[in-house]
């Protein structure tokens, strides 16, 4: 109901102000948000019951002292301000399109919708992909393309296929957890790279050389965690390494469609597809639930690929991936793209801007050229945990920078920001909580 989202607006708000600040008026914030006056009664009197704010008779609506959320707040519903979320927020799914591709499929195929799918994907799925990864600079035959349940299962598959126990694997910090999960799972010995913001850090990376490692997992365009994307310098001297030293380099392409400046960043299949295993999901740019992604990888390797996969769950889902071959083939995939990127890039520009704004001498960050991730770092000493539990109790959830440690390097003082699921007011209200939140903790 509409009062319950202004309350959720008005929560976040108030409990960044200073105990027993003053609410602006009925009026006032009605006409703010453009909703009948009632509405905003009723938002008030949420907040009161919860011990957010209190009201002095005749003089106005003020902000509690010990304002907190209360316990259930939290066991029944997701924070106020979620800055964990690493998919786009549902109201921005193509439904309707998806819904329409689906029936189109049914009415055409029938029952043989429903057939087990090649283990390498519906032909016509590939050609689609094999058609749009031309149109960005990357030409390649449908035949080089594997459909896979999402980008976790390609990882797994290249795990499995490449990797055996004492292999070495090298892995940039901090990393995707998901990533170093499969490879401690394969038994290999995982070295971590740390990573600088205009990519790998040459010097870590040339002492990793020495021991002879089997590939390396990367994401070089708007990198997760900490949204960096690679130069031209960090991307040839990786390549030059893999070549060098006969080992593969896995891209991972998340998200690449997102960019805010300029034009699509280059992938690194292009400058060296005989060493660079492609992979691409749809769940950041589409809908997490379709669990479809892709692999692109050298002739070589694909008749393995394919008895790997068919292992595994004898190919993903047949009318799912005909529906969204329907999907692709339309202009409407073009303009789903347009959306995103004319909507997060505003929210990018205004997380920026609320780091400024709430954070700017007391935290490090840098602008969103892409993506969803912004990557903070904190004074030394901070201790983020506590930081969470503070924010937390006050509607605002971010990820830890600890959840992507890998060995020797720590990042316990750092936390990492999406935008995915936050709206523009939400974004500087959190901020707000959070500075706020800091500022207390640096002075205790």
């Amino acid at each position: 109901m509409l009062y319950l989202r202004l309350a959720d607006h008005l929560r976040a708000s108030c409990l960044a102000l200073a105990p027993h600040s003053k609410m602006p008026s009925v009026r006032a914030l009605a006409k703010e948000h453009q909703v009948n006056p009632s509405t905003v009664v009723a938002a008030l009197k949420l907040l009161e019951s919860e011990k957010v704010l209190y009201c002095r008779q005749g003089s106005g609506t003020y902000r509690a002292p010990h304002a907190t959320l209360p316990l259930e707040h939290f066991e029944e519903r997701r924070s106020a301000i979620d800055f964990t979320s690493g998919t786009p927020s549902p109201e921005y799914f193509p439904v309707a399109d998806f819904k329409e591709a689906f029936n189109t499929v049914l009415d055409r195929d029938g029952g043989q919708a429903f057939a087990y799918p090649d283990p390498q994907g519906y032909s016509p799925l590939r050609q689609s992909i094999a058609k749009y990864l031309s149109s960005q600079g990357m030409n390649l035959a449908a035949d080089n393309i594997h459909i896979t349940s999402g980008a976790q299962q390609a990882i797994f598959l290249l795990g499995q296929l490449l990797l055996s126990p004492g292999d070495h694997v090298l892995m940039e910090c901090p990393s995707y957890s998901g990533a170093l999960q499969v490879f401690a799972a394969a038994g290999a010995k995982i070295i971590g790279v740390p990573l600088g913001y205009q990519g790998l850090r040459p010097k870590e990376l040339a002492q990793t050389q020495k021991h002879s490692p089997r590939l390396i997992y990367t994401i070089p365009n708007f990198h997760n965690p900490t949204g960096v994307s690679y130069n031209h310098d960090a991307r040839q001297t990786l390549i030059d390494y893999a070549r060098r030293h006969s080992y593969y380099i896995i891209e991972d392409d998340h998200i690449t469609e997102l960019y805010y400046t300029g034009t699509r960043p280059r992938s690194l299949w292009q400058d060296a597809p005989d060493r660079v295993l492609y992979i691409k999901s749809f769940s950041k740019i589409f809908m997490p639930g379709l669990r479809l992604g892709f692999l692109v990888v050298p002739k070589e390797l694909s008749a393995a690929l394919s008895k790997a996969k068919q292992t595994v769950d004898l190919g993903s889902s047949g009318i799912t991936q005909r529906a969204l071959q329907l999907y692709l083939e339309s202009n409407k995939w073009l303009q789903h793209l347009d959306t995103l990127r004319s909507v997060y890039g505003e929210r990018a520009s205004g997380l920026y801007a609320a780091l400024k704004n709430h954070l700017k001498g007391e935290a490090v960050f840098h602008p969103l050229r892409g993506g969803m991730n912004s990557w903070v770092g904190l004074p030394t000493g901070t201790h983020v945990p506590s930081l969470l539990k503070s924010a937390t109790e006050q509607g605002v959830s971010f990820t830890p920078g600890e959840q992507f440690n890998l060995p020797p390097y720590d990042y316990k003082n750092y936390l990492r920001l999406s935008i995915a699921s936050t709206s523009l007011e939400q974004i500087d209200a959190g901020i707000a909580i959070i500075a706020a939140s800091l500022a207390r903790q640096s002075h205790q």
